[in-house]
């Protein structure tokens, strides 16, 4: 018996060896593993960091952006730099003590997000030509039929996004790019140049508004001067060429000229040095309006309706409407909903409102045909 415990215990101090020399080798491997591992995870988190890295210096970039922008919408009038002002609605030089002035908010009256002000969106801009026949008793119609026997859009790869009629006139095409534009122009005037004339719209340039200039500062000097103070900001050679100037609440002057693209963004970012002042700068949109009826694209001197109240469309004068807020109805809007039988606007508020839909639209519209 004693020679058998014996030969039990032996095997079991030898089991024992085992699985120490097994378990010693079992940690060596964890540990092997776990070293790997480590110094997986530090090239990976090293990595991180310096992507982290990257998109904090390209946020603060952005944020520096959004900063200014955001500043420059909360300023306001003569501090303000980015807004949207129609000093008059049928803003012309003979026209300037007639029509009622209106500012508008950048983005419709209210604060833009991050997101829109950073990131890059293409403007819908409008590329049109216009087809006029060379014959009196040529119709659109006509013009219509001649267009698809002749031309094939798919064979010179041209998208057209709209066919209008212009009464009895002729034809608007609209297309998605400026080189499909040239593409069809070219098509329709080789193929049919004999019979129709063809009329390319131009986008036209932007026009900008700087605040508050000195009184000794004006239309014929004002180019000069911004490119003599500011080479730092100009960098181009495009043209400046000052429109006009008039007066704002506080007796200065603000004068709006029409610049190149190019301009356009620099001085949109920077504050002018113009003679001893410095002024700030915004884009300038002004939408003809009809003070006699408040119609857009129509002008009072021309206008043939009868007078109409922005405020509640009575057949009365503005100052003599005794209209509640509650109660006011836009008559372009109504319009509008009367038209279009898809999607319906607000209609309750004043024509003169800063938050009018069809103001916002007739502004898009502008702005679709701005070379920005």
């Amino acid at each position: 018996m004693a020679a058998e415990e014996k030969q039990r215990v032996n095997d079991a101090l030898k089991a024992l060896v085992s699985i120490t020399e097994k378990s010693g080798n079992l940690h060596k491997d964890l540990k092997n593993n776990i070293h790997v591992s480590v110094s997986t995870l530090r090239k990976i988190f090293s990595h991180l960091m310096n992507q982290l890295e990257n998109v904090k210096d390209e946020f603060k970039k952005y944020w520096e952006e959004v900063k200014e922008t955001t500043k420059e919408e909360i300023m306001g009038g003569d501090s303000q730099t980015t807004r949207q002002v129609a000093p008059s609605l049928e803003h012309t030089k003979q026209s300037q003590s007639t029509e009622a002035r209106q500012i508008v908010l950048s983005g419709g009256g209210r604060k833009k997000l991050f997101s829109e002000v950073v990131k890059n969106q293409d403007e819908d801009k409008r590329y049109r030509i216009t087809l006029k026949p060379k014959e009196e008793d040529i119709t659109p119609e006509q013009i219509k039929l001649q267009l698809k026997k002749t031309i094939n859009p798919t064979d010179i790869k041209v998208g057209i996004k709209a066919v209008k009629t212009i009464g009895d006139k002729g034809l608007i095409i609209e297309t998605g790019s400026e080189e499909e534009r040239n593409i069809l122009s070219m098509e329709i005037r080789n193929k049919l140049g004999e019979r129709l004339d063809i009329i390319q719209h131009k986008l036209r340039k932007p026009r900008l508004i700087i605040y508050s200039v000195p009184d000794e500062i004006t239309t014929e000097n004002i180019g000069t001067i911004i490119r003599a103070q500011n080479p730092d900001v100009l960098t181009n050679d495009e043209e400046i060429e000052a429109k006009f100037r008039f007066k704002n609440k506080r007796g200065r002057y603000n004068i709006v000229m029409e610049v190149g693209s190019q301009t356009r963004k620099q001085l949109l970012q920077a504050k002018l040095k113009v003679g001893w002042e410095i002024s700030n700068v915004a884009d300038y949109l002004v939408p003809t309006r009809c003070y006699k009826r408040s119609r857009y694209n129509d002008k009072h001197n021309e206008c043939k309706g009868e007078e109409t109240c922005p405020h509640c469309t009575g057949k009365h004068r503005m100052k003599e409407c005794t209209t509640a807020a509650s109660e006011m109805k836009c008559i372009n809007c109504i319009t509008y909903n009367r038209y279009n039988k898809e999607g319906k606007v607000n209609q309750n508020h004043s024509a003169l409102s800063k938050d009018c839909p069809s103001l916002h639209a007739v502004l898009k519209r502008y702005k679709d045909n701005i070379q920005y």
